[in-house]
């Protein structure tokens, strides 16, 4: 009897009913979309958490590439995790995103043991990290709904088109977001810190409803009554009595602004002072007049900085370069313009002075603590814009406007890079009168290439300066070690041919003192504070840096932004900086 053979099976095609329906893909890509524009925006919002406990820079030295190690990650463990791991796990990104305001305040209270190299990567791993991993897992998941076989693309491009369309999505919010938040913040209590991660978990959770955000509610419950971070006035309260009880400091005003977090501290010892703070580093400070300050002979509110009052001393050069019938006719009156107003100590001197004062201060609420905490004088005129528009503007609208330039601008380790530009500089010399004069503080290490860098730019603009450190060296100091400072650069507009030669500073009187011990300190410049540098001309090393070159100025501040983190902490207890 013959066998019959048995004829083989044809592959099961594909049919068109097998495919998920339209509105479910829809659905899908709307679900996929949202949780990678929720793991984007999370990104600087974390940043933004880090950044008064470890500062803005180095909070973002691992950041990136760790994202892109994360969401590579994801979409390569997707198929084999895919077997052992639930299809609910979209639900936990919400729990993740509640609970990472009370991980941030346990682990903020050890930031100088993590310190500074990897204590913001720590932090991150266990908050923001995981949030990106399951948001792109569960949004790659989603987005396999699609069909992308009916687009007939080769098979190599269709396997990595969703996986580059993830990433991609991710790190363009992470950008976007990036450039726009700071100018929300502070707006309204959503618009905080933890408002924000606040709202991407309320976000998330509507985005993937389930029982599943029960484990969430201690975690809502601790940021709305214990977590001193949250700005309410509650949690004030409670930053303020744990700051008195042990570190006896009093949290006088916080507020979250465009520059960053900001607030106003007062130490309760016996030798009390005040400081006004933005992120992680100090915009000024002053020693109060208490009983034990007053039988020394302090008289009056003194700044805790001698770089505020080295400022100071651009009144006392002498310029010879222009003649003084030249003067006599282009000022009538002196004026003076002032970037960067911190607590005010330089301006307020200005203005006691007689001298008509432009303060341009980025920060409204710079401004306003300075006003209310640090007696700012009300006679100047305030201009609340950023620096490089205002006087881009100015200097072809109104030239010849000031007699004295004071460029103060510092924050978080980095000044910003924009305004140490040729063509910034310029503006300011074109804003000078002819016999003006310009006092730059320039925060950094002496030893790294962003000094050279940034003393070659001035020096293009301005023909004869002069540079002073705020205090000596230390002692022990070798060669090509870390010496992170203050220095202040005085430049004059016109030499008269005479070079540095020109520039020379008159001895002070008593009116210039106006009855302050620092300024019988600081304010005449020094002999051996003085900086005898060589600049480098150009073809020999030297370089000038113009607006598109910025970037090579921001890769040294990595560094500097280290070294000033450890200042910080060693001018504050760990303590104050993380209850912020």
């Amino acid at each position: 009897m013959a066998t019959r053979q048995k004829t083989p099976k044809k592959p099961k095609q594909a049919k068109a009913n097998d495919r998920a329906p339209p509105s479910t893909v829809l659905k899908n890509v709307g679900r996929a979309a949202a949780l990678l524009l929720i793991a984007g925006i999370a990104s600087p919002v974390s940043q933004l958490n880090l950044s008064p406990v470890y500062g803005s820079i180095p909070s973002s030295l691992h950041h990136q590439r760790s994202m892109t190690f994360t969401a590579i990650a994801a979409l390569v463990a997707r198929n084999s995790l895919s077997r052992h791991l639930p299809k609910s796990m979209s639900e936990y990104i919400a729990v993740i995103a509640y609970w990472t305001p009370v991980i941030h305040f346990f682990l903020f209270q050890y930031s100088g043991q993590l310190g500074i190299e990897y204590g913001p990567l720590i932090i991150e791993t266990a908050t923001y990290f995981p949030l990106l991993f399951l948001s792109i897992y569960a949004a790659f998941d989603l987005l396999q709904s699609i069909d992308i076989t009916r687009f007939n693309l080769p098979n190599s491009l269709s396997q990595i088109l969703l996986p580059m369309f993830s990433y991609t999505a991710v790190s363009t919010t992470s950008k976007i977001a990036g450039s726009i938040l700071p100018s929300l913040v502070g707006h309204h209590i959503c618009f905080t810190r933890i408002g924000f991660q606040m709202l991407l978990a309320s976000i998330s959770a509507f985005v993937t409803p389930s029982r599943i955000l029960l484990l969430a509610f201690p975690a809502i419950l601790h940021t709305l009554w214990a977590n001193p971070h949250h700005s309410s006035d509650s949690a004030f309260l409670k930053a303020n009595a744990t700051l008195f009880a042990t570190q006896n400091f009093t949290l006088l005003a916080r507020q979250e602004s465009n520059t960053g977090y900001v607030s106003v501290l007062e130490s309760q010892a016996d030798i009390a002072f005040r400081i006004l703070r933005c992120d992680h580093s100090l915009l000024g400070g002053e020693w109060l007049v208490t009983p034990e300050a007053y039988a020394k002979g302090q008289r009056q509110r003194e700044t805790i900085f001698s770089v505020f009052v080295l400022l100071e001393a651009v009144r006392l050069v002498e310029n010879t370069a222009v003649d003084s019938t030249t003067v006599a006719e282009l000022n009538k009156g002196q004026s003076a313009l002032v970037v960067g107003l911190g607590i005010g100590t330089a301006p307020n001197a200005l203005i006691a002075h007689g001298i008509n004062t432009t303060i341009v201060e980025l920060d409204p609420v710079v401004h306003a603590y300075a006003t209310r905490y640090f007696a700012l004088s009300p006679n100047h005129t305030a201009v609340i814009d950023d620096a490089v528009a205002y006087v881009d503007r100015t200097s072809r609208s109104n030239p010849l406007s000031y007699d004295y330039i004071i460029h103060d601008v510092f924050t978080g380790g980095a000044e910003p890079v924009a305004l140490f530009t040729k063509e910034f500089l310029t503006g300011l010399y074109d804003l000078l009168t002819d016999d003006g004069v310009v006092a730059i503080n320039y925060a950094g290490d002496l030893a790294l290439g962003s000094t050279q860098l940034v003393l070659n730019t001035i020096h293009s603009v301005f023909p004869a300066c002069r540079l002073y450190r705020d205090q000596p060296a230390s002692p022990d100091l070798k060669p090509g070690d870390p010496d992170f400072i203050n220095m202040v650069v005085f430049c004059l507009k016109n030499d008269g041919g005479k070079g540095k030669a020109a520039l020379s500073f008159r001895a002070p009187s008593e009116r210039d003192f106006m009855g302050s011990l620092a300024r019988k300190s600081y304010l005449a410049p020094k002999p051996h504070l003085e900086i005898m540098y060589n600049l480098l001309p150009k073809g020999q090393g030297g370089r000038e840096m113009t607006r598109k070159d910025v970037g090579e100025l921001e890769k040294f501040h990595e560094e500097g932004a280290v070294s000033h983190w450890r200042i910080m902490r060693t001018v504050l207890p760990d303590a104050v900086w993380e209850m912020w």
